[in-house]
């Protein structure tokens, strides 16, 4: 076979428009826009590039990879979720309460000193028509039904009226570094408990030994690596890791509770806001903002390690 004839037999070469077509350039139908307004502009982009060629420079301006994987303002912004887990520390992370009955108010005796004259004479006529038994013209008013119930022992009035108890919650509050220094007093009746009770216990205490210990080296990581950005981005991600260490335990510290657990017979009573029995109830109704400052603190830290 000639040459001439293995030339035919070769396909044709595509053209520009198909080409732009294949590679996905053609956005918008038709033909595509040239890419420069003048020749003018062109030959001075083709010049800048022979300079940036012939002086090493092999990547294009404004490329992203070039950019800093975290930039100044997200360490800053990693810097100041560090801090607040550790400001958290100082506020009150649980609270519990007892309701307090008040004091009722003494009751207080009307003597007939304390009527004015012409209500006591008012009074004083009525007693004696209902003695005569006749009706009286004068209808008395609250300070003389009490002298004519006081006087008129012979008659008894029945009322619905009943006095209700009125009390106040005593709260109990204790903050995350407060939990560790009380845990003489309250972990006795927490590791008295049943078993769930116990395991909850013990995973709250780790979760406040890492609000101490994780910011710390969460501030080392941002701040403190040495080396190439791409190199201290990468031990970072993996350092910011830990972080879910956290939030895990508590999600199984509620999960934990829905077992549900007994107290000891000398935690029963002890305070109103913890019932008979522990339950999702009972924790719920026993954490304060301080614990979910850490947990938002700790998830935005962790979330940062995944997007790196």
């Amino acid at each position: 076979m000639t040459d001439k004839e293995q030339q035919n037999k070769l396909p044709n070469r595509i053209s520009d428009s198909e080409r732009f077509r294949y590679i996905g350039f053609e956005v918008f139908p038709g033909k595509p826009k040239d890419l420069f307004k003048s020749e003018t502009e062109k030959k001075n982009y083709i010049d800048s590039i022979i300079k940036k060629r012939n002086k090493g420079e092999l990547i294009r301006d404004h490329c992203t990879l070039t950019e800093a994987r975290i930039s100044f303002m997200e360490k800053l912004v990693l810097a100041v979720a560090c801090g607040l887990i550790l400001v958290a520390l100082f506020v009150p992370w649980y609270s519990a309460y007892t309701e307090v009955e008040d004091e009722a108010p003494a009751a207080t005796e009307i003597s007939p000193g304390d009527i004015p004259a012409d209500n006591l004479v008012a009074v004083n006529d009525s007693l004696g028509l209902m003695a005569a038994g006749t009706e009286s013209p004068v209808t008395p008013t609250t300070a003389d039904s009490t002298v004519t119930q006081q006087r008129a022992s012979h008659e008894e009035i029945i009322h619905g009226m009943q006095a209700k108890k009125r009390t106040h919650k005593d709260f109990y509050r204790l903050s995350g570094l407060g939990a560790i220094l009380a845990l003489g007093s309250v972990g006795s009746h927490i590791f008295s408990g049943g078993f769930i009770l116990m395991l909850t216990g013990i995973f709250l205490l780790a979760y406040t030994l890492l609000c101490i210990v994780l910011p710390l080296y969460n501030l080392y990581s941002i701040f403190g690596l040495k080396g190439k950005d791409d190199e201290k981005a990468i031990k970072l991600k993996k350092f910011l890791k830990f972080n879910w260490i956290p939030v895990i335990l508590f999600v199984l510290v509620l999960v934990l509770s829905f077992f549900g657990a007994s107290y000891d017979p000398e935690t029963v009573g002890a305070f109103t806001s913890i019932g008979d029995s522990y339950g999702p109830a009972v924790l719920l109704d026993s954490l304060s903002w301080g614990l979910f400052l850490t947990i938002s603190g700790f998830l935005m830290l962790a979330l940062k390690g995944v997007e790196i």
